[in-house]
């Protein structure tokens, strides 16, 4: 059982901060502070609790760590695994994201995730001044008493949209609520980061926290939000495109602008697709249509060895296309995403958002791009409406013209609401698929109905003689509500 009731004491040892907290700008090693860090850092090293939302690529990883390490809270290292510093985040790759940055401000720093062994574990994160880690894996080490919060200073949540879904919202309240108790009577700091945060789940997320400073870095920032209003950053400095397609076609369509995107040297590509099985079949058939380049995919079937080689070999330029699902888009940093293509549409806005975060990044150039085929354009219109204007694509005839027997056929997905976000009751697995392996909508028999023309608004480069996705699985898919399935 976690440890509550010893008393909060100062830590006999003390590592001196690079700078003083006045000086905090020299940690961004020369480069101007961005809106976020400008509002967000100066409060945390006043002490205060933060809220802060701001789009990807806008420096919230720096915005929460430059304050405790120009304070010297996590810069010493730690006797067993009793950090100063908790970051908690949603996935395994944003956890290794944070461990590497917070290591190149001289922070001794580690991770506790899924996917290592409890001897990596133990190597991994003792002596460190900074954990980063899932929720899962921290709270089953504070039940075990393997990890020590007494030394806790500083907790942030990063992606604090995600980690306080309901799949996560347990997990992480248990986790602060022991942190709170390890840390009484003295006041253990906290932020919250995140591209979005929806209304529904400030109030859950205030109760932790003391007279929370909100700091909203919006896409106008001449408009202010009402207290109820969800929240929503992204990708505003792309430039957001749509093309209507089919499902014979979405195939020949992202190969063609992968080409287009990838004929100067250097930077990448990342197309999202809604789940795991697809992600591999269109791996492999996108392989096949560029020859020259390595198509990877990302998924959550992926053991972390792979997944790390994964991303390194994107990073190193060895890869250039990643092909992933929705937990590709939190908190996952590639250099220069020329285009993000959703080969499907997200389940959410909150979801297109992040997705569309991948790209125009750091004040670079980058695209979005939506490929809308028939029997996603209820889900899109729902989605387009809970968007914020600079994430708007074009508006174009065809997606508003829906059939009704079309979405019927694909499980109702005009319900926002409903679509399958991919992830596991209980929320552990991010990108989970409601239906096996095998058991696309194609499979189902569910291809066009005869006599429906091919779309008018098909992409260029769209070719009769393509590869069919009645065949290759492209996903349509069953996007809407499921009725729930009786066990045999």
């Amino acid at each position: 059982m976690p440890r509550t009731s010893a008393p909060h004491r100062p830590r006999p040892e003390t590592a001196q901060p690079s700078v003083t907290p006045d000086r905090w700008p020299e940690l961004l090693g020369g480069r101007t502070p961005t809106p976020v860090q400008a509002g967000a850092i100066p409060a945390l090293l006043a002490g205060r609790d933060v809220i802060t939302t701001a789009r990807t690529g806008s420096g919230k990883t720096l915005a929460f760590l430059i304050p405790a390490a120009a304070r010297g809270i996590g810069m010493s290292a730690a006797r067993g695994m009793r950090p100063e510093v908790l970051v908690i985040t949603p996935t395994r790759e944003l956890a290794v994201q944070i461990r590497d940055v917070a290591r190149e401000l001289g922070m001794p720093a580690g991770r506790i995730t899924g996917g290592i062994t409890p001897a990596q574990t133990r190597s991994e994160a003792s002596g460190k001044g900074l954990i980063a880690g899932t929720p899962g894996r921290l709270k089953d080490l504070v039940n075990k008493g393997e990890l020590d919060l007494r030394g806790l200073r500083y907790v942030v949540l990063d992606e604090a949209d995600e980690l306080l879904s309901l799949g996560f919202l347990k997990d992480v309240g248990d986790i602060l609520r022991a942190a709170q108790r390890a840390a009484a009577p003295t006041h253990l700091q906290m932020a919250m980061a995140s591209a979005t945060f929806p209304a529904a789940i400030r109030s859950v997320a205030e109760q932790f926290m003391k007279s929370p400073e909100r700091i909203d870095i919006m896409p106008d920032p001449t408009v202010a939000a009402r207290a109820d209003e969800d929240i929503l950053g992204g990708a505003t400095g792309a430039t957001h495109l749509l093309v209507n397609t089919s499902r014979a076609d979405v195939l020949d369509v992202t190969a063609e602008h992968v080409r287009d995107a990838l004929k100067a040297p250097g930077g990448c590509v990342v197309i999202f697709c809604r789940t795991k099985h697809l992600v591999k079949r269109r791996a492999e058939q996108l392989q096949a249509m560029l020859p020259g380049e390595l198509v990877s995919p990302l998924q959550g079937n992926m053991d972390q060895k792979k997944r790390e080689r994964t991303m390194q070999q994107l990073r190193d330029g060895q890869s250039r296309v990643l092909i992933a699902t929705d937990i590709a888009g939190r908190g996952i940093d590639l250099p220069e995403v020329r285009i993000v293509i959703h080969m499907d549409v997200a389940a959410t806005a909150e979801d297109h958002v992040h997705r569309s975060g991948r790209t125009a990044r750091a004040g670079r150039p980058g695209v979005n791009l939506v490929l809308l085929i028939p029997e996603q354009r209820a889900l899109w219109q729902s989605i387009r409406r809970s968007l914020p204007a600079p994430l708007h694509p074009p508006v174009t005839r065809e997606e508003s013209q829906i059939d009704k027997e079309i979405q019927e056929k694909q499980g109702g997905g005009g319900n926002r609401g409903g679509a399958s976000s991919g992830r596991s009751q209980g929320g552990r697995s991010q990108e989970g698929s409601r239906q096996g392996p095998g058991r696309s909508s194609e499979t189902r028999g569910q291809s066009r109905p005869q006599g429906q023309p091919r779309d008018q608004g098909q992409a260029r480069g769209s070719r009769d003689g393509g590869r069919s996705e009645s065949r290759s699985g492209t996903g349509a898919g069953r996007v809407g509500p499921q009725p729930a399935r009786r066990r045999r």
